[in-house]
C-alpha cells in the first residue's frame, strides 16, 4: 500500500469509527511503525486535516482535507494565510500587528521569528514591500480578476494542460487546474454546475478539488463513492451517479445532486459533509428529462418540493434596496420584475419558500410581501421573533 493509499484509509477509519482507532492501532492495521504513522497525520494536517484525541488516545476526524496531491508546506501555508491578512487590509499590517492576528487562533502558537522569516521571504520575491512600518501587498505584482471571453478561456485551460505536463510539481497544478475550471468554467454550456441567483463562491482548496472532481464525474457519466458525515456521526459510503453541484450563496455552500445507486431517489448532499471522493470505473446512464438547470428552475435556494408557488413581492426604493434586488435577480430566469414610482414588483415562481423569507428578512421596510399569504405569514413571524428577542412589541404587525 503507497502512502497516498494509506492515508486515504486513514481518513475512511478514523471517519466511520470516530473515537476508536489509536495511532498504536492504526500502525498495526496497516503494517507500519508508530513514527510512520505520526507523520501520516503530519501531513495530512498540512492538507488541512484536522485530528483530535480523547484522553485515551482514540482519534477522531475534525476536519478533512485535501486528498491525492503533495503535502503543502506548513511555511507556504503561513505564507499564504500573511497574504490572506494584507489583502484584506490595504493599508498594510506591522510585523507585530501580524504576529498578534496569527496567534488569536485556537492552533499552535507561531513565534514572531518565524514570522518574519516569511515575511522576509515574500518581500525577497517582490510580494510584498514596505510602506513606513507597515508591509503591504505590491499590487502590480498581483493578478487582478479575470473577465475572459469563451476563446480566451479556453485558450488559458489548453496551455494549463501544456503547462502541468512540463511541470516540476504535477500535482500542484492538478489542484490550481481545478481551481480555475470551477473559477472561470472549462465550457459554460457543457457544465454540470449551476449558482442560485449567479454569484460565483470564493473556494478553499479542499472544496474546489471535491466539487471539480464531482462536477468532471457528472460530465462524464461516472459513478463516485463518497465519504459522507452529518454532524459527528459516523462517515457513511454512499455510491452515488452524480447529477452536477450548485451553489447556493445565501448559506456561502456548495451542493452535490445525484442519484442515489441502491433506491435511484434523486437526493442533496452537503459538499462540505464529503470527506472523500472517489470515482469509479462504472458509468451510469443519463436520467431521461434530467437537466439541472430545469430541476432547480423555481428552486430559490436548495430545497426543492416539486410545487412552486406564485409570488408577487413590492419592493419599495428604502436605502439600496432597488439596486441590490436587480443585481441579485438579474439571473433569475422565472423572475421578472416591473418598475413603477414606488419601487419595483417582483413576480415569480418559487419553491422553498422558507429561503425566500430569510432572503426577504435581509431588506427589513424595504420588502412588502403580496402574495401568498402563507409568505407574507412566514415573513411576520420573522420580524415577531427578533422584536421579541429585542425587547419590543409586536402588536402592531398584522
Amino acid at each position: 500500500m503507497d502512502k497516498l493509499t494509506r492515508q486515504r484509509e486513514i481518513v475512511k477509519n478514523v471517519a466511520t469509527e470516530p473515537w476508536v482507532h489509536s495511532l498504536q492501532g492504526l500502525a498495526k492495521k496497516f503494517g507500519v511503525n508508530q513514527i510512520t504513522l505520526q507523520r501520516d497525520l503530519e501531513e495530512m494536517k498540512d492538507n488541512g486535516f484536522q485530528f483530535k484525541k480523547d484522553g485515551t488516545e482514540r482519534l477522531y476526524l475534525h476536519l478533512s482535507g485535501w486528498n491525492g496531491v503533495v503535502p503543502v508546506k506548513a511555511a507556504t501555508l503561513r505564507q499564504m494565510e500573511i497574504l490572506r491578512m494584507l489583502t484584506a487590509t490595504p493599508q498594510g499590517l506591522t510585523v507585530t500587528e501580524i504576529y498578534k492576528r496569527f496567534n488569536r487562533r485556537d492552533e499552535e502558537e507561531v513565534s514572531s521569528k518565524t514570522l518574519e522569516r516569511a515575511i522576509k521571504d515574500l518581500a525577497k520575491k517582490n510580494i510584498l514591500k514596505h510602506r513606513g512600518e507597515e508591509y503591504v501587498i505590491c499590487s502590480e505584482q498581483m493578478l487582478p480578476p479575470l473577465q475572459l471571453a469563451e476563446q480566451e478561456k479556453t485558450l488559458l485551460l489548453e496551455a494549463l494542460n501544456v503547462a502541468r505536463a512540463l511541470a516540476p510539481f504535477p500535482d500542484e497544478m492538478k489542484t490550481l487546474e481545478a481551481k480555475l475550471k470551477l473559477w472561470i468554467g472549462q465550457n459554460t454550456h457543457s457544465r454540470e454546475t449551476i449558482f442560485v441567483h449567479g454569484r460565483t463562491p470564493t473556494q478553499d482548496v479542499h472544496r474546489s478539488q471535491c466539487c471539480f472532481q464531482l462536477e468532471e464525474a457528472a460530465q462524464n457519466k461516472k459513478q463516485v463513492s463518497i465519504l459522507y458525515r452529518k454532524e459527528e456521526e459516523p462517515a457513511r459510503q454512499l455510491r452515488l451517479n452524480p447529477l452536477g453541484i450548485v451553489y447556493y450563496w445565501v448559506l456561502d455552500n456548495w451542493y452535490l445532486i445525484a442519484q442515489d445507486e441502491r433506491d435511484k431517489r434523486i437526493k442533496t448532499y452537503l459538499v462540505n459533509r464529503i470527506l472523500d471522493v472517489t470515482r469509479l470505473p462504472e458509468s451510469f446512464a443519463p436520467i431521461e428529462g434530467f437537466d439541472l438547470k430545469t430541476w432547480y428552475q423555481y428552486a430559490w435556494g436548495v430545497y426543492r418540493d416539486q410545487n412552486p408557488i406564485p409570488v408577487r413581492i413590492k419592493f419599495h426604493n428604502y436605502y439600496s434596496t432597488l439596486n441590490r434586488v436587480r443585481a441579485e435577480l438579474a439571473k433569475r430566469k422565472t423572475c421578472t420584475l416591473v418598475e413603477d414610482g414606488e419601487g419595483l414588483l417582483m413576480e415569480d415562481q418559487v419553491e422553498g419558500l422558507d429561503e425566500l423569507a430569510v432572503w426577504l428578512r435581509g431588506f427589513g421596510a424595504g420588502a412588502e410581501v403580496l402574495e401568498p399569504p402563507s409568505l407574507r405569514e412566514k415573513v411576520t413571524e420573522e420580524f415577531s421573533r427578533l422584536q421579541q428577542m429585542y425587547g419590543g412589541d409586536s402588536h402592531g404587525l398584522d
